[in-house]
């Protein structure tokens, strides 16, 4: 699942500021090179390349609430609760489960039911 849906140089301004890394830090924990960091600063609406968009997408979901929460507050805006998701997926799951077994209790209930021969 995607956190953001596409990265700017501004989303990758607010993450390296969550983080609290550096340029060279930042670009090395991307695997690009601090010029690349350097120039979301100057040009914050350029998209990164789909490569680089995930690498910052995964950066973004393993990080920690602390980070996560900083740099939804450096962007101005909330993002999801990865805990809270998981918790409405297995809420969804579970419901779905309890679907799939009354579904089956029906169609069992509708199925003519085999004879077994008499000995």
């Amino acid at each position: 699942m995607k956190v953001i849906e596409e990265w700017t140089g501004r989303h990758a301004r607010a993450l390296q500021a969550a983080m609290r890394l550096t340029n060279e830090a930042f670009a090395g924990h991307l695997g690009v090179a601090p010029r690349t960091v350097s120039k979301w600063r100057k040009r914050p609406d350029m998209v990164p390349s789909p490569q680089l968009q995930e690498a910052l997408d995964t950066s973004l979901g393993r990080a920690n609430s602390e980070t996560r929460a900083r740099f939804a507050a450096g962007l101005g805006e909330e993002l999801p609760d990865p805990v809270e998701e998981e918790k409405l997926d297995q809420a969804v799951l579970t419901e779905l489960n309890v679907a799939v077994t009354d579904l089956a209790r029906v169609v069992a209930r509708l199925l003519p039911r085999e004879e077994t021969p008499a000995h």
